[in-house]
């Protein structure tokens, strides 16, 4: 039986298209995100983030997956800093979709990012547990906690969200609204940002990159492609939107995970960084700066 209500393509595919214009003429906005991810063993991933499978069977002895959680720490231990060194070399800032469980676990490496003017972007409590496990009372409470946890510690809240897994549901956008956000992370269908109504308020959604894309750096690793196709991915994205943005402004997402940070992809990171600002009319932005502009100059 079909729904009587298709939640996706009512709000985000039925969205009005606006004509893009970006600042000083830029043709693009390059966005460069990482986040920490952080295990929980209440919930198994059915894919895994790196090179094993986070495990599902009922009946081990030890449900607490320390392979899994060792991968996923490479971020907040090391990961988060080559990127971080990345980020400065060139003096780019970037949206760092975080985990609010990052406080506790990685609590340096979030003030680092807070602290070098980086934009912290809400990505619910944990990585492994996304909002279509939780009640709608349990989906506003995640939220809201996510907020007063990074206002507590950096003094600042975040403005816009990320859902873990981009696996949001037919309530989160509504719920965003009410909460104060600013813009929706979680949809892939365009390339360039869009508003939608909800609940009285313009929300903006800018587009992230799934792992088909190739740009989506965990997506490459799990379809074991090397960080060196990652690369030739971002060139080939950049070159293509590059040309079409003579007729029209695109912005292009380079997803990057702290997990992922490996040498050989942080190479590929700081390349495609060296590309992009060899094109003197690429804006780099954070997330929110994007927003910002759009509500000003292109509503």
């Amino acid at each position: 039986m079909m729904p009587a209500h298709d939640n996706f393509y009512d709000v985000y595919s039925k969205a009005k298209k606006i004509k893009i214009k970006w600042p000083n003429n830029a043709r693009m906005a390059i966005n460069l995100e990482a986040w920490t991810e952080t295990p929980n063993a209440k919930y198994r991933r059915t894919r895994h983030v790196g090179g094993s499978n986070p495990i599902k069977e009922d009946d081990v002895k030890s449900h607490y997956d320390c392979r899994t959680a060792s991968e996923n720490d490479y971020g907040g231990r090391t990961g988060v800093w080559r990127i971080l060194r990345i980020l400065d070399k060139y003096g780019v800032k970037a949206s760092f979709n975080t985990n609010a469980l990052c406080i506790h676990r990685y609590p340096e490496a979030v003030k680092a990012v807070h602290a070098r003017g980086h934009e912290i972007v809400g990505h619910s409590y944990a990585e492994d547990v996304q909002l279509i496990h939780l009640t709608a009372e349990e989906e506003r409470e995640e939220i809201r906690t996510c907020v007063k946890l990074f206002q507590d510690f950096v003094g600042v809240r975040p403005t816009g969200w990320l859902t873990s897994g981009m696996r949001h549901t037919e309530r989160t956008l509504g719920i965003l609204a009410d909460e104060g956000f600013l813009w929706h992370g979680d949809a892939v269908n365009d390339d360039n940002p869009y508003p939608v109504n909800m609940n009285g308020k313009t929300m903006i959604i800018v587009p992230y990159k799934n792992a088909i894309s190739g740009l989506n750096d965990t997506g490459m690793y799990r379809r074991g492609i090397t960080a060196r196709d990652l690369f030739n991915s971002f060139k080939d994205e950049f070159d293509i939107l590059y040309e079409e943005s003579a007729d029209e402004p695109k912005m292009l997402t380079l997803a990057m995970h702290c997990q992922m940070a490996f040498p050989a992809t942080g190479k590929v990171y700081d390349e495609a960084i060296k590309y992009a600002k060899s094109f003197p009319d690429a804006w780099f932005a954070k997330r929110i700066e994007i927003v910002d502009w759009v509500k000003e100059h292109c509503l």
